[in-house]
């Protein structure tokens, strides 16, 4: 197709075929045009494409650096300005024959060159040899520090020395290069990151080690218990050096990526071998191709990148801190050493003191026994040769530190002089030796070679002055014995610092410290090089670590993987802690869906809109997403399900159940039998009248007509914060929790349980008002059965009985079945309280413990009708009814809602009773309000008169004090008053008459018991 109305470039012409003949031809203008460019564009080696006015013209790499320059000259002559400004060679050597012989500057086209110092800085950064040679010095960085002190001695430490220098210099010429060279290095996570772990090598320099980190110091009072607390805290700082050492780390991560880089560009340019092709392209061809492949097909986003840097910054940053942190918490292993040296140098140091004051025999040998049990105990030999020196074990060889030098310090020469010669050994150690074997010690002392014998023995005139300090001294170690000591060591100078440890009597004072002290130097060599070796591990370790899990991170983990899992975490862990949130988090979950769902539906409506977005998001060329879900998405909205079903299945009783096991993490074992929980709260119980009947004559449609039932009294139970626990049938099990073992009694607030209490009742109206108003519970009335079995007004009807007390809350059953539930004396009493209703012909039946608990005017609408002894309680009880007639409710004559109960509107329940109970949790919620205001409730109670109580209220005061004939006056006309009968008053009179014919018994106390009444029926 025509591009153009100039006749040398009417269409466009594409040779980009992989063989030695063009793939196609589209306008053959071109191709007449251009004899010479079609030669080598279509030819053998020719892969290219050349365009009008508005295209380009593409040759790739050989074509131009072989024999093409005239031709393409010759075709670019034939073209205007503006065709050849629209053409893009692709080969170095094309393009600069091309600017030399055409003279055209298309300099315009190319992007801005970084300047050669840019370049030349990066190509030496990245090139293969620096990159190896930087690997190695790395290596020796992070582990030549500890074989210097696992392999070698002190005279070594030169080469080392030599070593770190070196390494300095290239790695600060690195970054020096890098900052030159790389883009957004410098003052970047990584530059710091460099330059500290580059600024920690100095601390392996022994010269700066030891000025930062010796433990003693030319002013320092090294008599004194600070120079001992200095010591130990210039060790810790020893180790902190030492740790910032793994900074370095970071290094071997850079340097594994360039290489894992470059190996991959290497394979990039690999040549693929392709048929009929020669492989005679040059290096400089696929550098250019992978530079173009690279540009539109291996592009990293920024957002990848950003991720990925953010990946590696978290992991680096935790193992640091990890490593950096650990060190802080172990306990140093030369502290094994306890107190024993510290006393024992005080023990002689009091023995010397006592012979200077009194030179007799018998001194000199307490003082010198004193010495030899000091240097024994802490026996070198031991620990160097534990076979040839202490066969039978028991020895002080557990401990690290062993004493290899003896001697007298201070800064007073001469007495330092005159009190080494008076502190030399003049007993024969093999003589001490031999007596202390002989005798059965539970402690062992092990014993020294001979030549050690002859040490101990010696004048103690070995000059180790250091530091402005006299020293003389011996050395235990200062000669070589085979199997034992292959390192002499003359004077603990001959140590690094950090393999000597010295111990001074503390019990001086400080003057005479000054002047001169014994002291003791322990080797601490096999730590500093078990150190060392834990050192090597821990590196090699956390390198491996830091690489695994920068390379495994990706951005797609965070979007599929780890923000899935992080929410079910969340979701785990909320159940956990409140195993009841599992069904509000199950409608969060739900509304979320929907108003996903909602939103994708108005934006497929607005179709310019939704294609605009597509457009600008780059979502348009990509392919529709499976409806499938993820199986994270399944997984996450299965924990909220089963969190939900745990939650509606073991209610409030079992969210103890479901916390322990879930608190539980490190094991997958169920533990349901798990100890109950005592708590005090109100016991309902809910039964259903008639229900053995009803279930003959209902059948396979019970299940239906309980849960209907179950659906007003679970519905009003959590209105009023009742917790619905189990339903064995006919009766429901309702609880309202007061409090529990684990609150706090000095915060109670005695309006949230009087709130609560109040709540029970008005709960237990609410629910006999519902069921009697619902039209399709009234619907039972005409059931054939249930009048022919029950008669022509039988009806649906439930009776109740609230009582206070405690219950353990747990799991009843075995590890086969188990049920969350309430176990009590106090729930049998509540059952009995209910069972109580039939006798007194009311529906609700309030003990005295949940009306003493009430509000006064929730209390008011309460009726005292008996005072009994009942099942379960072998205290009397005081019982109050609430007064309701429900025949006079009018059931509802609305139409029922035309509703579909799919998810979706349930949820819409669910989300309306949520906010019906969070209006009780105001604190200016008035439970008495509720029963005042309710129509339903006033029209039950309308019949109920003020002078109807006073006049029960009289009658039941003579009846239980024993005056039962004008209790008898006053309770029939209280039975008749309200126009039909009260059942309390006939209750009441019943028992007077018979057997007692209205004569009070002699034991009168105002209490019967309900449970030998002969009219309490089954």
């Amino acid at each position: 197709r025509s591009l153009g109305p100039r006749p040398a470039l009417p269409g466009v012409l594409n040779f980009c075929g992989p063989t030695s003949s063009a793939r196609s031809v589209i306008g053959r203008g071109a191709a007449r045009a251009a004899p010479e460019a079609m030669a080598h564009f279509g030819g053998r080696d020719g892969r290219g494409s050349a365009m009008g006015p508005l295209g380009s013209m593409v040759g790739l790499g050989s074509m131009a650096s072989r024999q093409t320059d005239a031709s393409v000259l010759r075709f670019a002559d034939r073209m205007s300005f503006h065709d050849v400004g629209s053409m893009e060679y692709h080969g170095a050597a094309g393009r600069r024959a091309f600017r030399a012989k055409s003279g055209h500057n298309l300099s315009f086209l190319e992007q801005p060159k970084e300047p050669k110092y840019k370049q030349l800085s990066r190509q030496i950064v990245e090139h293969n040899v620096v990159t190896g040679f930087t690997m190695l010095l790395t290596i020796y960085a992070l582990l030549g520090d500890d074989f210097r002190l696992l392999c070698t001695q002190k005279p070594a430490d030169v080469v080392f020395n030599w070593m770190v220098c070196l390494c300095l210099v290239v790695f600060f010429v690195e970054i020096l290069l890098s900052v030159l060279g790389k883009k957004d290095y410098l003052w970047g996570f990584f530059f710091w990151l460099d330059l500290i772990s580059t600024a920690s090598l100095a601390f392996d320099i022994t010269v700066v080690a030891d000025e930062l980190f010796a433990q003693q110091s030319s002013d320092a009072d090294s008599s004194s218990a600070n120079d001992v607390r200095g010591g130990r805290a210039a060790k810790i700082g020893a180790r902190a050096g030492r740790v910032v050492r793994v900074l370095r780390l970071v290094r071997i991560l850079k340097l594994y990526k360039a290489y894992y880089e470059a190996r991959s560009q290497q394979k990039q340019r690999q040549p693929k071998k392709r048929p009929g092709d020669d492989d005679d392209w040059t290096e400089e061809d696929f550098r250019e191709s992978d530079k173009m492949e690279s540009k539109s097909d291996n592009k990293e986003s920024h957002v990848g990148k950003k991720l990925s840097e953010i990946t590696t910054r978290r992991v680096i940053c935790l193992i640091l801190a990890m490593l950096l942190g650990l060190p802080t918490m172990q306990v140093d292993l030369d502290d094994q050493l306890g107190d024993s040296a510290n006393y024992g140098a005080d023990d002689v140091m009091m023995h010397f003191a006592k012979l200077q004051a009194n030179n007799t025999d018998m001194q000199r040998d307490e003082y010198e026994g004193a010495l030899l049990r000091y240097v024994y105990y802490h026996n070198w030999f031991t620990m160097a040769n534990e076979e040839e020196h202490c066969p039978l074990g028991g020895c002080a060889n557990e401990f690290y530190a062993q004493l290899f030098w003896v001697g007298m310090r201070g800064q007073d020469s001469a007495a330092v002089l005159a009190k080494a010669q008076l502190a030399k050994v003049s007993t024969p150690i093999d003589d001490w030796e031999a007596a202390y074997k002989s005798n059965d010690y539970v402690f062992n002392y092990g014993t020294m070679p001979a030549q050690v014998h002859n040490i101990l023995g010696r004048e103690w005139t070995v000059n180790c002055d250091s530091n402005g300090w006299t020293a003389r001294g011996v050395s235990l170690i200062a000669e070589e014995i085979p199997n034992a000591v292959d390192h002499t060591v003359r004077c603990p100078d001959d140590l690094r610092t950090s393999e000597s440890l010295y111990v001074t009597p503390w019990l001086v004072t400080t003057s005479q410290a000054d002047a001169f002290h014994i002291a003791f130097y322990f080797d601490l060599r096999p730590y500093v090089r078990l150190e060392a070796q834990m050192n090597i591990i821990n590196t090699a370790t956390v390198l491996v670590l830091l690489i695994v899990a920068s390379l495994v991170f990706s951005s797609d983990a965070n979007r599929l993987i780890v923000h899935p899992l992080e929410r079910m975490i969340q979701r785990v862990e909320e159940i956990r802690d409140n195993p009841l949130t599992a069904v509000r988090m199950a409608d969060d979950e739900f509304k979320a869906e929907e108003i996903a769902r909602a939103r994708k539906a108005r934006a497929k409506k607005e179709v310019l809109k939704h294609a605009l977005t597509q457009v600008v998001t780059g979502q348009f060329c990509q392919a529709s997403s499976s409806n499938q879900p993820m199986e994270t998405v399944i997984l996450e909205k299965t924990i909220v399900k089963l969190g939900s079903l745990l939650a509606l299945g073991f209610g409030e009783a079992g969210a103890n159940i479901i916390g322990h096991n879930m608190h539980a993490g490190d094991s997958a074992g169920v533990n349901a039998m798990i100890p109950g929980t005592r708590v005090e709260c109100i016991i309902g119980v809910v039964r259903i009248r008639d229900f053995g009947i009803a279930t003959e004559v209902l059948q396979s449609k019970i299940m239906t007509f309980v849960n209907q039932i179950a659906e007003i009294v679970h519905g009003v139970a959590n209105e009023f914060r009742g917790a619905p626990n189990r339903n064995s049938g006919e009766s429901f099990l309702v609880i309202w929790r007061l409090l529990s073992e684990e609150d706090d009694y000095l915060m109670i607030d005695r309006g949230e349980i009087l709130k609560t209490a109040g709540m029970s009742v008005v709960a237990c109206a609410k629910m006999l008002a519902a069921l009697h108003k619902s039209a399709l519970l009234t619907a039972y009335r005409g059931h054939p059965g249930l009048q022919y079995r029950l008669g022509a007004n039988c009806g649906v009807n439930l009776s109740f009985g609230l009582h206070a007390g405690w219950a353990i809350e747990g799991a009843v059953g075995t590890e086969f079945k188990i049920d969350a539930s309430y176990l009590s004396p106090n729930v049998s009493i509540a059952t009995s309280v209910e069972r109580a209703t039939q006798q007194y012909g009311v529906s609700i039946i309030v003990a005295r413990s949940v009306v003493e608990l009430c509000p006064p005017r929730v209390i008011s609408k309460c009726r005292l009708i008996d005072r009994v002894i009942i099942t379960g309680s072998a205290e009397p009880m005081e019982i109050f009814c609430v007064d309701l007639d429900y025949k006079s409710v009018v059931v509802d004559k609305e139409p029922p809602l035309q509703v579909q109960w799919n998810t979706r509107n349930r949820f819409k329940v669910r989300q309306f009773m949520e906010t019906e109970r969070a209006a009780t949790e105001c604190e200016d919620f008035d439970v008495a309000a509720v029963f005042e205001q309710d129509p339903t409730i006033q029209e039950m109670r309308r019949r109920y008169t003020v002078e109807f109580f006073q006049l029960f209220n009289m009658g039941f005061q003579n009846y239980s004090q024993g005056e039962w004939q004008v209790a008898r006056r006053m309770l029939s006309c209280t039975r008749a008053i309200l126009g039909t009968e009260d059942k309390p008053s006939s209750a009441l009179l019943r028992h007077m008459e018979s057997p007692y014919h209205f004569e009070a018994p002699k034991d009168w106390r105002g209490v019967r018991d309900l449970v030998t009444s002969p009219d309490l029926g089954d």
